[in-house]
């Protein structure tokens, strides 16, 4: 007979043999540069046109080209949630390299603090002071506020979405920790999305807030998938985001999407980062531009931004809905063969030796097993998101 340790050991082998069976990093084309490999030989050679039901690349290169004449450097990203209406996958057109994130970087702020929430180390209703010391220029409303201002971390959240307000993201970042944005982007493979400073900061020296469109697309859609966030921490983020108050870059020409945003922009930089929120067709939209003559990038960039969300707004609207989520037909099957193969490791033995563990010595294996099976379930899970996470940005 096999102790119990030696049997609860061998039901642990037996479900990672069922729940991590050979997996292989999963591929992915991600815009109409991609390449597939020639049947026997390395020559590459480019993917199929994208075709009907597909994200038309064509029309955001070209803007893309435009605006790299006129001296903006201009990224675009795509991606359709909640099944393939436009891609099957993140889609990024144009320039690949970080930018300084300007107020965008305020979304993973705040998806952060909301994490904080979830996991119990912080709490909406957390009343953070608020005085004149920390009052900085730019966008926001708190400054003008009463000193000492007791405010809670759901308004310093809110309002760092919807009005940009720098002050309360700043308390908001001490109060969270700019190391809980780090964990973020190390637990979604989210380099190079870096917060290393508070806004109008000086310090630590060497230390910037910088994004790419790939990894900004990717926290997006973690976010509304509800990879990250409890559902009420991601609708508590997708209401501020629809509240955003700063209604430029997109908002104006999509005027009957709805639309929840996040916008940033500097002296050189104007971006915005949004969901596409018609039912059946959702969609993450994300520009990033940098003007690279000194000119205002709300004037020389924005018209930019205008025109690409106009253009997949059209494409989005012209998509045929996604197919209605079918239930998983392997989950039933999957559950049963993991659930089998506990059984067989923890009650065959005992079984061979004609005897029984006492009652609570059986209840405790149990609890044991399936907390075992709980955790190598969720780790195979993290393990394959971030295979395909990895493989998309490849």
């Amino acid at each position: 007979m096999r102790p119990p340790l030696t049997a609860l050991l061998t039901a642990l082998v037996a479900v990672a043999a069922v729940e991590l069976p050979g997996v292989a990093p999963a591929t992915a084309s991600t815009s109409s540069t991609a390449t597939t490999a020639v049947e026997g030989g390395a020559t590459p050679s480019p993917s199929p046109p994208v075709g009907a039901g597909r994200l038309d690349v064509a029309p955001l290169q070209a803007l893309v080209d435009e605006a790299a004449e006129d001296d903006v450097r201009l990224s675009v990203g795509v991606q359709s949630l909640g099944g393939a209406t436009l891609t099957e996958g993140p889609v990024v057109v144009g320039s690949r390299e970080p930018y300084s994130s300007a107020s965008l970087i305020k979304v993973a702020l705040v998806v952060a603090a909301l994490r904080a929430v979830d996991e119990g180390s912080l709490q909406l209703d957390q009343v953070v002071e608020v005085t004149n010391s920390d009052d900085v220029p730019g966008s926001g409303v708190i400054a003008g506020y009463s000193s000492p201002y007791p405010a809670t971390v759901a308004e310093l959240a809110e309002l760092a979405v919807t009005v940009s307000d720098n002050t309360a993201s700043n308390v908001l970042a001490e109060t969270v920790g700019l190391d809980a944005v780090d964990r973020l982007v190390d637990d979604l493979d989210l380099e190079p999305t870096h917060m290393g400073r508070l806004f109008f900061s000086d310090g630590p020296a060497g230390e910037s807030n910088d994004l790419d469109t790939a990894s900004t697309v990717e926290l997006l859609r973690a976010v509304h998938e509800g990879e990250v966030l409890s559902a009420a921490s991601r609708d508590l983020l997708l209401g501020w985001m629809r509240d955003q108050q700063l209604d430029t870059k997109f908002a104006p020409v999509l005027e009957g999407v709805p639309l929840a945003s996040k916008t940033g922009d500097t002296s050189r930089v104007s971006h915005d980062g949004a969901y596409l929120l018609e039912e059946g067709r959702e969609t993450v939209l994300v520009v990033l531009s940098e003007t690279e003559d000194g000119r205002s990038p709300t004037a020389a960039a924005d018209p930019y931004l205008a025109e690409v969300a106009e253009e997949v707004a059209a494409q989005v609207a012209a998509a045929p809905p996604a197919p209605a989520p079918a239930p998983t037909a392997t989950a039933a099957p999957r559950d049963a063969a993991v659930g089998d193969a506990v059984r067989t490791a923890l009650e065959e033995p005992l079984e061979e030796s004609g005897s029984a563990l006492p009652a609570v010595g059986t209840a405790l294996l149990g609890v044991l097993a399936a907390l075992a099976l709980a955790v190598v379930a969720l780790r195979a899970r993290v393990l394959l998101r971030r295979r395909r996470r990895r493989a998309r940005r490849g």
